[in-house]
């Protein structure tokens, strides 16, 4: 607990920090004076005067801001070379933006640093693309692929395993032409289709064989209470044999009754270092996933990757979830979204501490996460936020003058009101989450 709440200051802080000082930084750039650097917002906890200045630490790490001399309605005067009244109307919307920007800036330098670290991967993509099985009703069922097929070949492109075949599928179009080349009981098979055609699918329908060896084992599971190891190999299941991950679970539903009052034990071959051992260990059934779990999960590897490819492998995600974010708030506006998917300071909180206890690579991608999230958020065109002061400007812009004062006072009012309504919610959200 205590190292989620600390590391979650100590995150949102260096965020905030980050933020704040590009609209610190573009602003002394344009002289305009700044008269406070928080982070926090009051009541202050700390802090110290240098020049013009007051930069404080403050007790409640849900925010910050920067005061600019002018910035409020009250203070400002035209004639005064330091105040950010009389700037342009590009100099303030330089002022206003360079806040968001430094976020986004940072989410493009972390995001590369999860791929210099290096990113845990399933370790079932390292091997040969040999499918498993073919779902019914899917694009693979209906081209005539098979179980045991090994695809060695896409649009002429050789691949090797899964992550080949994962990278060469993701740089096709739905635009593009498909032609695999698959491996069939020692023959070359072509088959020939459209990725548009797989888009009318909705899937592809090939399931990869995935070796049934322990990667993870939850704690307080199952498994660990059964004496089950990271490294084991599981061959049966209460007699049945187990060749694929898929295999686990699929038997253990079977061998389960439909009431989890009483779930019924299972007898668990498998090989330690070359030597069979026999164990016995009894499902849970869990209410949120409604499915009895052992507490295992695939084994994976590390990836690392040299700077040039981690620089081009971080933009592209990036880039990715900037898309996923629109889509998602225009989802929410057109009432299609769910609010199962907001998460509060709460929610950030607990994803910070496990993504701390889970190494650093984990961690830097939570913050470029965070950061990209932070830098839209205040993009949005909302009274009080950077977006909504950009609104202003434009406004201004195009009627040739600024809205009056006490038009620009009440938006300012309206606009705290609703950020405060959704902190609230959001924050009840999670707390309610959590209880549930």
């Amino acid at each position: 607990m205590i190292t989620t709440v600390l590391s979650f200051i100590v995150v949102l802080g260096f965020l905030i920090f980050i933020h704040e000082l590009g609209h610190y930084l573009a602003a002394r750039h344009v002289n305009v004076r700044v008269e406070t650097f928080s982070i926090g917002f009051p009541p202050k906890m700390t802090g110290f005067r240098r020049g013009n200045t007051d930069y404080q630490i403050c007790w409640i790490p849900l925010g910050g801001y920067v005061r600019l001399f002018g910035q409020n309605v009250m203070d400002e005067d035209p004639d005064d070379p330091e105040n950010y009244a009389s700037k342009t109307v590009w100099q303030r919307f330089y002022i206003l933006v360079a806040g968001p920007a430094m976020n986004l800036v940072f989410a493009f330098i972390f995001m590369p640093l999860v791929y210099l670290v290096g990113v845990d991967a399933p370790a079932y993509l390292s091997a040969p693309p040999v499918v498993q099985q073919v779902k019914v009703e899917s694009f693979a069922a209906s081209v005539g692929l098979q179980a045991g097929d090994e695809v060695i070949a896409v649009n002429g492109r050789e691949v090797r395993n899964w992550r080949g075949l994962q990278s060469e599928w993701g740089t096709l179009t739905p635009a593009d032409s498909l032609a695999l080349t698959v491996l069939r009981n020692g023959k070359e098979v072509q088959v020939q289709s459209t990725m548009r055609e797989v888009q009318n699918y909705g899937e592809v329908g090939w399931v990869p064989h995935i070796p049934a060896v322990i990667g993870v084992i939850s704690s307080g599971s199952a498994a660990e209470e059964a004496g089950l190891e990271i490294g084991d190999r599981i061959t049966r299941l209460s007699g049945e044999d187990v060749r694929d991950w898929s295999d686990i679970s699929r038997l253990v539903q079977q061998s389960q009754p439909v009431s989890p009052a009483n779930p019924i034990p299972m007898t668990v071959e498998l090989i330690r270092n070359g030597q069979t051992k026999l164990l016995e260990l009894t499902p849970r059934y869990e209410l949120e996933v409604g499915r009895y779990l052992l507490g295992l999960q695939v084994g994976t590897e590390r990836e690392t990757y040299a700077l040039g490819e981690a620089i081009g492998l971080g933009a592209e995600r990036v880039i990715f979830m900037t898309q996923t974010t629109f889509s998602f708030l225009g989802q929410m506006l057109s009432g299609q979204g769910s609010t199962d998917d907001l998460g509060g300071p709460i929610r950030i909180g607990m994803f910070i501490g496990d993504a701390v206890r889970s190494g650093v690579g984990e961690l830097f991608f939570l913050i470029a996460v965070i950061s990209l999230q932070l830098g839209i958020f205040n993009l949005l065109p909302i009274p009080a936020l950077d977006g909504g002061h950009i609104f202003f400007l434009l406004v201004e812009k195009i009627k040739g003058g600024p809205l009056s004062a006490a038009t620009r006072e009440r938006t300012q009012m309206l606009g705290f009101s609703v950020l405060l309504l959704l902190m609230v919610f959001v924050t009840y959200h999670d707390i309610l989450s959590i209880a549930t």
